[in-house]
């Protein structure tokens, strides 16, 4: 990780912190300035080396945006391809968090030479793709149940991937991956609503709103059930977890990550305050860091 971009990202995470700590969020005007402002740097870098992201779906805090995420998710994948293609040897991709398969098993289609495992700590979602899907699984695919928090997959990943993971599964992920020693890691994140086990959401009156508030009454009444430990929430993600990296605990606090946290749901400002500190977190670790609207993209060097 080049000094340069440490400091881009450390930049960026001071001004946006400083647009949420001035009101400067939600309004679509503001967000925009604020985020091209601010992260605009980091966004030339990623079209500099990953060309054709979808920038047209902004705002992402929107029906529109989260409807058009697929558009986002095709280009990773994208980038996924392009990155590991030509790789040497044994190349294997985990897919945590990977729901219903669907994701990995495109990845294992496009890079047939390439084993690729999705993992889940809920089966029955793969199982209903497994038994809908028409045609068969690649066979280069294999899936395994496996909780992202409590890890137990015996494999060294060449890359961890996903597309998105509730709120601190991602982290989970994240963490996942520099433990296992993944050369890369290449995901998209959502739900920054969840992170240190928070289900409250800034109320405000639009429907996507609502649909988030309704999800967090969803996810606080499962996390109450124990057949459902494990989903979601863990004991290792609480709210003093963040902000995860050095950087961010310099600039912030756990208090104002959770209030980011609690705006995040009307805020591309708030999710980018979010993903930055895991930007910086990577990086901390030894990864080189791209970052785009939701998007990581980290090469362990």
């Amino acid at each position: 990780m080049t000094h340069v971009q440490c400091e881009l990202a450390m930049e960026a995470l001071a001004g946006l912190l400083n647009e949420f700590r001035h009101g400067n969020i939600v309004a679509l005007s503001a967000e925009k300035k604020g985020m091209e402002r601010h992260a605009g740097s980091l966004s030339a870098r990623w079209n500099d080396r990953f060309p054709g992201f979808p920038i047209d779906d902004f705002p992402y805090t929107s029906f529109r945006g989260e409807y058009y995420r697929k558009h986002r998710d095709a280009h990773l994948k994208d980038i996924i391809v392009r990155l590991l293609a030509d790789r040497g040897g044994e190349t294997i991709i985990v897919n945590p968090a990977c729901v219903f398969g669907r994701h990995a098993c495109h990845l294992a289609a496009r890079l047939p030479h390439v084993k690729v495992i999705g993992t889940d700590i809920d089966p029955r979602c793969f199982q209903m793709y497994r038994v809908l899907r028409l045609g068969s699984l690649p066979g280069n695919f294999t899936f395994v149940k496996d909780n992202i928090f409590a890890p137990q997959l015996d494999v060294q990943p060449t890359a961890v991937v996903f597309f998105g993971a509730c709120g601190a599964v991602s982290d989970g992920a994240l963490d996942y991956a520099i433990a296992s020693g993944a050369k890369y890691v290449m995901c998209r994140t959502c739900c920054h609503d969840n992170i240190g086990g928070n289900v409250t959401v800034t109320a405000r009156p639009n429907p996507m709103n609502r649909i988030f508030r309704f999800k967090n009454w969803v996810y606080d009444r499962m996390r109450k059930m124990p057949k459902y430990t494990g989903f979601y929430f863990s004991p290792g993600y609480t709210p003093s977890a963040y902000p995860r990296s050095a950087a961010g605990r310099h600039l912030s606090t756990t208090d104002e990550f959770l209030a980011v946290a609690r705006d995040s749901a009307d805020s591309d400002i708030c999710r980018a305050i979010i993903d930055l500190d895991r930007y910086l977190h990577l990086a901390e670790q030894g990864f080189r860091v791209e970052y785009q609207g939701e998007l990581l993209v980290a090469e362990r060097v």
